[in-house]
């Protein structure tokens, strides 16, 4: 079973009814309601955000994405491979979740619904659940950038850091060494599908595949679009800093540039 942070329409088409795969809508509801992919569930990932990186936000988070995990089915055996419209941030922050979760089997749809359409692939309008599963996770947490691990990394001038957000918010204020690649210039406007590797490769050069690498935007969203693709290139070691700019820009005592 593939185990690649993002997969085709035609791979998934091959596997859509694996009883390994699970497909996760996690387009608003009334968007599933109307079309989906055949056997896909609907999720809402709003429910497992994470707001703050202190060590009591992450101890509060974690039953929450455990709960998200157990309610939707998904058990540790199974490749789960979310999509929206196009390559976007939700269905990458679904991928780190389970990253952070300490599963690691979640993958996105390159090119979203849209591609899969392009593709000539059916759609559904047959709703689908799964009966809840009794799956403990077993948090990674060296996936999740913190506030506090952050500062130790510009205080040591180590690690890398990647602004997906646009060149306005970029330039309106930054970490410190953070570069700026807007998460948009991972696609192919036309398509929405991501850039070949590469392309991707391109937009990174500056950095070090081998150094820890973490992700911010604003609210961790944009950011986790960016830590799929750096897990895409081979990077060793990607973070997302979910709480990003909500969380950092609001402190008084953090570097900003």
């Amino acid at each position: 079973m593939s185990m690649r942070p993002i997969v085709s329409a035609d791979w998934l088409a091959e596997h859509i009814d694996d009883a390994g795969v699970v497909v996760a809508d996690v387009r608003p509801a009334m968007a599933y309601q109307q079309a989906h992919l055949p056997g896909a569930i609907s999720l809402d990932l709003a429910a497992a955000r994470l707001a703050s990186s202190t060590p009591a936000g992450i101890e509060h988070w974690l039953p929450r994405v455990q709960a998200l995990v157990q309610r939707a089915g998904i058990t540790a055996d199974q490749t789960v491979v979310f999509y929206e419209d196009v390559s976007g941030t939700m269905s990458a922050y679904g991928v780190w979740l389970l990253d952070a979760a300490g599963l690691g089997n979640g993958a996105m749809l390159d090119g979203g619904i849209q591609n899969w359409h392009r593709a000539g692939h059916p759609l559904s309008n047959e709703l689908t659940t799964l009966a809840p599963s009794e799956t403990t996770i077993t948090p990674n947490l060296a996936v999740v950038g913190t506030l506090d691990g952050l500062l130790a990394e510009i205080g040591q001038d180590e690690g890398q850091r990647v602004d997906a957000r646009a060149t306005g918010e970029y330039s309106a204020g930054a970490m410190p060494d953070a570069i700026n690649v807007d998460w948009n210039r991972h696609l192919d406007p036309a398509t929405g599908s991501f850039l070949p590797l590469a392309d991707l490769r391109t937009l990174y050069a500056d950095l070090d595949p081998a150094l820890p690498t973490t992700t911010y935007c604003a609210g961790g969203f944009r950011a986790a679009n960016s830590y799929v693709v750096l897990k895409t290139l081979g990077f060793a070691q990607p973070r997302n800093y979910a709480p990003s700019w909500g969380e950092w820009g609001m402190q008084p005592h953090t570097p900003k540039v």
